[in-house]
């Protein structure tokens, strides 16, 4: 199976947007910056993780 890149947000966007926190909620809250910077990054994951529990990637013509 082919191994798809993740991608990651730079680290001198997340230094300027840990920056912006004014709270413990502003970085991990549901609106925060953890959430905006790395959701990408974190959904790349989970389908990878499907793609390898199932065998297949999404919308395969095998599934």
């Amino acid at each position: 199976m082919s191994k798809k890149k993740i991608t990651m947000p730079a680290a001198e966007k997340v230094a300027q947007e840990m920056g912006k926190a004014k709270s413990i909620n502003g970085f991990y809250g549901k609106d925060g910056i953890f959430a905006k910077l790395f959701s990408k990054t974190i959904e790349q994951m989970l389908q990878a993780e499907m793609d390898d529990h199932l065998g297949y990637p999404k919308h395969s013509s095998k599934g």
